[in-house]
């Protein structure tokens, strides 16, 4: 019996021993990108053995069932089950094949049975290719490859899919903030130190007359006003009335659009797609009965044949609007609607009996009696536009040719009738333009290498033809043609150590050719690089990346562009009233390009794809940059100036911040300030007004902010003191100055994201300090009386000026703001002139402004999962501004890059809009 004890403790050891033998784990350890990578440390947190990945990524490292497996720094981990004795990994790595039968045809023929059918499907030995298709439920093609091999292709599945979306919005627009114009005083001006009311027929301009509340209606016939004419109020008679000119309304606004879509597919890739959109919308401004009504057709036609990528497509755009303001019409009617005296009514009647307009003056004009035509429409416009695009890749070659030809048409009518202010045998102009446009673009690409280290060669050809046709019926016609011709070589590399850094450059050089240049340009290079250090101090997911880029580019003006609105800077703004557009500009060729040099540098931070900070600076230099001027008659281009245009951009973003499960949020933060500064103006053309009136212009002057605004000012003394004439007021000094920068101090733009369950919530706003604006509106709503600051101080007496008088001395005369003893033109707002001093009108541009407020819903319907959205919204909700006009942010009778000069601008309005799709 103690033999067998003894036997059994022999067991009880070697088992023992036997569970703390060696024991290993195996398996293939990717990188990053999921790739097998050798020399890959995987390390086993528990016993701190590591060992280093084959070239196929396959390591065997000691470990025990639950072990913690380590590698790509400790982004990847794995927790180990199932470890095996090292003999057992090894065996299973061998590979075993068992003995296969040598098949022979003529072996067999000879050991053949005559009783036996060859042709049996069970005596068959026949095999298949390894470049047959490995599924396949139907046989497309069965070929025989060689002895006894056969290859098999399979039928592919094809089937047809349909799918779209519909949406419908409507929009309701109301302006935003206009000038303040006063409800107390009527028409006319003082007499015989009294004030007294002055109808239409006499033609006075001017709002400092009598109190309103001071007269009533005689009730008698009178063509200006079916009340009557006014008179000092006593008992028996009606009280005058205080009328409204508003020219805004609110409107109503809507727009719809439907897509289609239809494809075949095989293999879930599309062999053939067609889109169908159609777009129709209204768009009514907050004028009285000004609209515009668009309509949209676009059809996108995609087939891959034999290997190639073929895209196709037509759009169709059309508008049309009862007006545009080519000719600034709006913004003549809105200078006639605030400059209308209380007194007087446009609404009552657009004509008087002799058949012309019914104004408060000949030199005024009723906004209704401007908005008043026979036709339905003045403006129409039509594009229609082919395009073609064929692709192509050979393993590591790509081909791409794009083709587009671009059919435009532009109609527009600019009629002022017999009686209108400036043009009282009225005018009539139609223009027309016909612009056809050619582009060609092929490019041809090379790829060598890999992942790890890229090599992309670019070759570009741009061929572009433009032809443009602009007819005047009371001018004459212009005709401009223009080919040019872009070679564009480019180099990109890029190399990547997914552990540590990664890196890109890209260099080129291109040619730009063309036949209304001067010059061509052979040596444009580009050059830029970054480099990116990743996981920087063994941080997971924290990069840091810098980069920098140089680029030459060579341009001309678009001659698609019309220049005929620098016709204002012929006209003084009292005489505006005359603008009216005839000239094109005679030619666009014997220009020399327009050269572009930027240097750009930046640096970028980015934290767990989520968190990222970006800095940028950037200079460009324009040389020899084109601006109209007039020569005679004839509006013509040329080659004027230098400037730099140089700033940085700061932007913050965070990204998907989860609350909870459902609720998460995204902001984004930028900042961006710059400056554009003359560089060198040619000889004769220094303070050039760009855009403006003779009298107040935005100049080109060396050495200045380009757009500086030039105009009058007060004199002052050499310590900065105002000077004061013999009156008591201020001294208005000869000549022109620069007098405002419009360049903001920065700009800051804010985005937040809210997006909770099935809702999203956005909201943009932004923040704009410093930068200048003229407000020229003010300066002739208080020449006439019509604003309300000077209906609140024109009662101001004995009021002395802070300045000196000719000697020196401190002034001491007192003044009145407006003495009906005194000739109106006397006052504290005439005296000066119709724009008075501008330097008096030069206000802040800061604003703060919510851009749009939006909230989405999206639902479920039937099998369509968020098919089903709804979408309301608003736009410029909110709008703070320092200075007391319209939007800062307006142009000039809506011309482009002409802010900050602020004369009748039209007011900029809110939209509140509902909109809901449905993709089916």
């Amino acid at each position: 019996m103690k033999k067998i004890y003894v036997l059994l403790l022999f067991f009880v050891i070697q088992w023992f021993f036997a569970q703390n033998s060696q024991l290993y784990y195996s398996g293939k350890f990717f990188n990053e990108k999921k790739k097998p990578q050798n020399f890959l440390k995987v390390l086993n947190k528990n016993s701190g053995v590591y060992e280093l990945t084959d070239e196929k990524g396959f390591a065997i490292l000691a470990a025990k069932n639950y072990d913690t497996l380590v590698w790509n720094n400790g982004k990847n981990t794995l927790v180990v089950y199932g470890v095996r004795e090292l003999k057992s990994i090894l065996e299973s790595e061998i590979k075993s094949e068992n003995v296969k039968n040598i098949y022979s045809k003529d072996y067999d023929s000879l050991t053949t049975f005559d009783g036996k059918d060859q042709f049996s499907i069970g005596e068959n030995y026949d095999s298949i290719t390894k470049k047959s298709d490995r599924y396949f439920s139907s046989v497309r093609k069965l070929k025989l490859q060689k002895d006894s091999f056969y290859k098999i292709k399979a039928q592919p599945k094809k089937y047809l899919t349909f799918n779209g979306s519909f949406s419908t919005s409507v929009d309701i627009k109301n302006r935003n903030q206009i000038p303040k114009t006063q409800t107390r005083y009527v028409q006319g001006r003082s007499e015989n130190g009294s004030l007294i009311w002055r109808g239409p027929e006499i033609d006075e301009l001017f709002s400092f007359g009598p109190d309103i509340s001071t007269l009533g209606f005689d009730n008698q016939p009178y063509e200006y006003d079916q009340n009557g004419r006014l008179v000092n109020f006593s008992s028996g008679l009606n009280p005058a009335k205080v009328y409204d000119n508003n020219l805004f309304k609110t409107t109503v606004g809507y727009s719809n659009n439907l897509t289609i879509n239809a494809a075949i597919k095989k293999h879930n890739e599309d062999q053939f797609r067609l889109s169908l959109d159609f777009g129709q919308e209204k768009n009514l401004m907050y004028f009285i009965d000004q609209f515009d009504v668009g309509n949209i057709f676009k059809a996108k036609i995609y087939y891959k044949i034999l290997k190639f990528d073929v895209n196709a497509g037509f759009n169709y755009e059309e508008n049309k609007a009862t007006n545009t303001n080519r000719i600034g019409l709006f913004n003549r009617a809105y200078q006639n609607s605030l400059l209308t005296p209380v007194s007087f009514s446009n609404l009552q009647n657009t004509y008087l009996q002799n058949g012309l307009q019914r104004s408060y003056s000949r030199f005024a004009d009723n906004p209704e009696f401007l908005f008043d035509q026979n036709q339905n429409y003045n403006y129409y416009d039509s594009r229609r536009q082919f395009n073609f695009d064929l692709s192509r890749r050979w393993n590591d070659f790509k081909l791409n040719i794009s083709q587009s030809y671009d059919n435009e048409d532009f109609w527009n009518t600019d009629h002022y009738k017999t009686s209108t202010y400036g043009f009282e045998n009225g005018l009539y102009n139609q223009r027309t333009q016909k612009n056809q446009l050619y582009n060609s673009n092929i490019l041809a690409s090379y790829e060598l290498g890999d992942s790890d280290f890229n090599n992309i060669f670019d070759l570009n050809y741009i061929l572009n033809d433009r032809k443009v046709n602009v007819n005047h019926s009371a001018d004459k016609n212009y005709f401009y043609q223009r080919t040019s011709q872009d070679y564009i070589f480019n180099y990109k590399m890029e190399i990547e150590d997914y552990r540590d850094f990664r890196l890109g450059v890209n260099l080129g050089n291109s040619f730009y050719v063309s036949n209304t240049s001067l010059k061509n340009n052979y040596w444009l290079p580009k050059a830029n690089a970054y480099f990116t250090f990743l996981d920087i101090f063994n941080w997971n997911n924290i990069d840091v990346q810098l980069l920098g880029a140089y680029t030459h580019l060579s341009a001309e003006p678009e001659i698609a562009k019309s220049y005929s609105s620098y016709a204002t800077t012929l006209f003084s703004a009292q005489n505006s009233s005359q603008y009216f557009l005839l000239k094109e500009v005679e030619t666009f060729k014997n220009l020399s390009n327009i050269n572009i040099k930027e240097w750009k540098a930046g640096l970028k931070f980015s934290l767990s794809y989520k968190m990222s900070f970006t800095a940028e600076y950037f200079n460009r230099k324009m040389f020899d940059d084109v601006f109209p001027v007039f020569e005679g008659n004839n509006l013509v281009l040329k080659n004027l100036a230098d400037h730099t245009y140089n700033g940085y951009e700061v932007n913050f973003n965070y990204d998907n911040v989860f609350f909870g499960r459902d609720f998460k949020m995204s902001n984004k933060a930028s900042f961006f300030k710059y400056r554009d500064i003359v560089d060198r103006v040619n000889s004769g053309y220094n303070n050039l007004a760009i855009s403006g009136f003779t009298d107040i212009y935005k100049t080109l002057s060396e050495g200045q902010v380009l757009g500086s605004v030039m105009g009058s000012y007060f004199e002052r003394n050499a310590d900065g003191k105002l000077m004061i004439d013999e009156f008591g007021y201020p001294k208005k000094a000869s000549g022109l100055k620069i007098i405002a920068d419009p360049t903001p101090d920065f700009v800051m733009k804010f985005t937040q994201s809210f997006n909770y369950k099935m809702f999203a919530l956005d909201i943009n706003w932004e923040w704009k300090k410093g930068g200048q604006v003229w407000n020229g509106t003010q300066a002739v709503l208080d020449y006439y009386g019509r604003s309300q600051t000077s209906a609140d101080q024109r009662n101001i007496k004995n009021y002395v000026f802070e300045g000196v008088n000719s000697n020196g001395n401190v002034n001491q005369i007192p003044v009145d703001f407006y003495n009906p003893i005194q000739n109106v033109t006397e006052n504290r707002w005439s005296r000066y002139g119709y724009l008075g001093v501008a330097e008096d009108y030069i206000q802040k541009s800061d604003y703060v402004r919510i851009n749009d407020i939006s909230l989405t819903a999206k639902f479920t319907v039937g099998s369509f999962q968020r098919a089903l959205g709804i979408t309301l919204y608003v736009n410029n909700i909110f709008l703070w501004q320092a200075n007391k006009g319209v939007d800062s942010n307006q142009n000039f009778y809506d011309f482009d890059n002409s802010h900050s000069l602020d004369f009748f601008n039209l007011p900029s309005y809110k939209t509140f809009g509902c909109s809901v799709s449905f993709k089916f």
